[in-house]
């Protein structure tokens, strides 16, 4: 997806562009596609674009994310900590998209930009694959592939070594407390000030039951969910995209906004189900198998679903009030609940 902005992009200049940018930085003659959007499954924070090159041994499809123009979901873009990011875990067996270029002289295209590699596959929608689509119909086998090279995959980012990643500590620090403190902060940049009551009693809640400090910290995704994933046509991960909310927190903050992502997903399709597909595993599998992936206890985890469907709600006020300020008051999103009945139940 081309991401919500605030101001539209020519893309025709843009390709003019970046083809000149392609032949400094590589050097010799190249010719650009035009640009379309990479992934209609998710991608709603960054202008991600696809291009193909005609450039001898660089020929082949990129793709190219763009911080939104005029402004976005996120109050800060750093692409520099992204690129380094994917680059560390990549080290780490993790596919993310590589090699990755960031570029940060905004003169070539009015903004700095990153350009990576194309990973061509199968990217499942989040809030539909449990009933239609691609992972819907592929049957068991690919779905277990599926749900386990998405916990494989998880489990060697969490294992990567948290001093090697020093770009993602939040203004606050590491840890679960400036990971909340960062959410209270951005939620009211994201609604100019007026954060509405049911948030603010959310975060009251999060803090007042708010997990103790801990040491057992891991690089975390921040938006570990299959829509930010690529995968073949056997079900394996061979993509992982989207490491805007990156941080370091305790491994709970992404096994828990995987799971309540799930639930959230059968809440709207008014579904009782669980598993939601026969090739996956229970919630209670899942726990008890990761924990022995990780090699210990996953801990408070009813908080951590509850402070990922905050977050969420989070994301969804912002981008609330971007469809307002771009003339999309119709759109179904500026409708939707900020957060989950049973989420809301879980705090009242």
């Amino acid at each position: 997806m081309a991401g919500i902005t605030l101001a539209q992009r020519d893309l025709n200049t843009t390709r003019e562009q970046m083809q000149a940018w392609f032949e400094h930085r590589f050097g010799g003659p190249a010719v650009l596609s035009e640009l379309r959007p990479a992934n209609r499954a998710a991608g709603w924070s960054s202008e991600s674009l696809v291009f193909g090159v005609d450039a001898g041994e660089r020929s082949g499809e990129y793709v190219i994310r763009i911080p939104p123009s005029g402004g976005g979901i996120f109050p800060e873009y750093d692409l520099d900590a992204q690129c380094r990011t994917q680059e560390l875990l990549h080290e780490h067996g993790i596919a993310t998209p590589s090699p990755i270029v960031y570029e940060p002289d905004d003169a070539w295209i009015g903004s700095k930009f990153l350009v990576m590699p194309r990973i061509v596959g199968h990217t499942p929608s989040d809030t539909t694959y449990a009933v239609r689509g691609w992972l819907h119909d592929a049957g068991p086998a690919v779905q277990r592939r599926v749900h386990d090279s998405f916990l494989d995959t998880l489990v060697r980012l969490h294992r990567a070594p948290v001093d090697d990643a020093p770009w993602l500590a939040r203004p606050q620090g590491i840890g679960l407390a400036a990971e909340v403190s960062w959410w209270q902060d951005y939620v009211d940049w994201g609604t100019g000030g007026r954060v509405p009551d049911v948030m603010a009693e959310a975060f009251e809640w999060l803090i007042r039951h708010q997990p103790g400090p801990t040491t057992d910290l891991s690089i975390c995704w921040g938006d570990a969910r299959l829509s930010n994933a690529i995968f073949d046509d056997s079900g394996e991960l061979v993509g992982a995209l989207d490491w805007e909310q990156a941080c370091i927190c305790p491994a709970e903050a992404d096994i828990a906004w995987w799971l309540a992502t799930r639930k959230q997903m059968l809440e709207v399709h008014g579904l009782d189900l669980d598993p939601e597909l026969e090739g996956f595993d229970t919630r209670e599998h899942v726990v008890r198998r990761y924990e022995e992936m990780l090699g210990r206890p996953l801990e408070n985890l009813d908080w951590y679903e509850i402070f990922a469907m905050v977050r969420m709600g989070c994301c969804i006020l912002r981008t609330q009030v971007l469809l307002r300020l771009t003339g999309q008051s119709d759109h179904f999103l500026t409708r939707a609940p900020i957060m989950p009945a049973w989420a809301l139940a879980a705090i009242s």
